[in-house]
């Protein structure tokens, strides 16, 4: 068992090393960083901020499910302004599609067992908004839905 004397420098110069390779600031004169409001906050530097043309360029990804009750589950479905790649998905016995009007897109139907059956699509929405969509099949029964776009 090591002895006092040997693990007190030992702990010290550790905790230094430890300090320096977390960024802590101070001068060799022994100042220490200001204490935080919080003994036990953790202080993370911030990612950077995409750019809009970033943002724009990115893939989003949303799934819709169409089901026996006629309804898009969502039916509310938040993106930003660019490019969405949805997809929808069976999960009845009904045909469903998806069709956007403002964007003049009408998916393809999803048919077959319960959610055995997906589509994917992929559109851009070019500015912030609502669009509207629904179900050709269903639109009279209410199953109608809308992109809100940020």
């Amino acid at each position: 068992m090591r002895s006092v004397r040997t693990l007190v420098p030992a702990t010290i110069a550790a905790s230094a090393l430890l300090l320096s390779a977390c960024g802590a600031t101070g001068s060799a004169a022994g100042t220490r960083p200001a204490a935080s409001a919080h003994p036990a906050a953790v202080h993370h530097r911030a990612a950077p901020v995409a750019s809009a043309r970033q943002k724009a360029s990115a893939i989003q990804h949303v799934t819709i499910v169409g089901n026996d009750r006629l309804r898009f589950v969502p039916s509310v479905v938040h993106v930003h302004v660019g490019k969405v790649r949805i997809t929808l998905k069976d999960a009845g016995a009904y045909p469903h599609n998806l069709v956007i009007p403002a964007l003049k897109v009408t998916s393809a139907s999803v048919t077959g067992d319960p959610g055995s059956t997906t589509i994917q699509l992929t559109v851009r929405f070019p500015h912030k908004g609502r669009y509207p969509f629904h179900c050709q099949y269903h639109q009279s029964a209410g199953m109608v839905g809308t992109f809100v776009v940020s």
